[in-house]
């Protein structure tokens, strides 16, 4: 796979991380712990797992900021 082949679908895993976690948080805030986030993971290995959680963890920290 080339390099941007690879780039692009990182980002769409880190847009699928950002996604999952607006629908876990749409009923309001919750308290996730990492094993929490970790269940809603599709991603077995890295980059792949890291990415999705960068996405996550980004989504839940631009929530807290509104």
């Amino acid at each position: 796979m080339s390099k941007d082949n690879q780039a692009f679908r990182l980002s769409r895993i880190e847009a699928d991380g950002w996604n999952t976690a607006h629908r876990v948080l749409a009923d309001g805030p919750k308290q996730l712990s990492d094993v929490n986030i970790a269940s809603f993971n599709p991603h077995a290995s890295d980059p792949a797992r890291a990415r999705w959680v960068l996405g996550f963890r980004n989504a839940v920290s631009a929530s807290e900021g509104k």
